[in-house]
């Protein structure tokens, strides 16, 4: 009988460092999990989104190395099962008349799309905390916002004492 693979099993590729092992990880048992963000993750782990999305894009070994993570977690045939099922519920999309049943199913299938949708809306009617960040924001790590926000301030600082030196100066006159 042979031993059952685990993400431990999975051999590390050359130049991925134990942080991103760690990240790789944490990534891949986390998002099967109720309540997963991306964003608890980067909190956890000390990094920036785009430190992240930078590995994967940078280091193509990354990216494999966590398909291949996420490949002994799941079962191929379990896998299968649920892409073909995926396939039937997204028919329900093109129906006519589509039941409250087959509605349900389809929300619940893909409640996680309705979720992402509400965020995107929100985000673009300033209702969430990301709204209001310009430039990309939300993809800056933890020090880059605070950096960029005493750079801010530093600059409102200095414009306000130069208002107060000209306000004086006039009043002397």
């Amino acid at each position: 009988m042979e031993k059952e693979k685990t993400i431990h099993d999975v051999p590390v590729p050359v130049g991925i460092d134990k942080k991103m092992v760690d990240v790789a990880k944490d990534y891949v048992t986390s998002r099967l999990k109720e309540g997963f963000t991306m964003t608890d993750m980067f909190k956890r782990h000390g990094i920036s989104s785009k430190s992240f999305y930078d590995w994967k894009r940078e280091k193509p070994e990354y990216e494999e190395y966590i398909n291949q993570l996420s490949e002994t977690l799941i079962d191929t045939n379990e896998l299968e099962a649920v892409r073909k099922m995926k396939k039937k519920i997204l028919a329900y999309a093109d129906k006519s008349n589509v039941t409250a049943n087959e509605m349900k199913i389809f929300m619940d299938t893909f409640s996680y799309i309705f979720q992402a949708d509400a965020r995107i809306q929100s985000e673009k009617l300033g209702l969430n905390q990301s709204a209001g960040s310009t430039g990309g924001d939300s993809f800056k790590s933890l020090e880059e916002r605070k950096a960029s926000l005493l750079s801010r301030l530093k600059i409102n600082t200095s414009e306000h004492v130069k208002k107060i030196r000209e306000e004086n100066e006039k009043g002397n006159r």
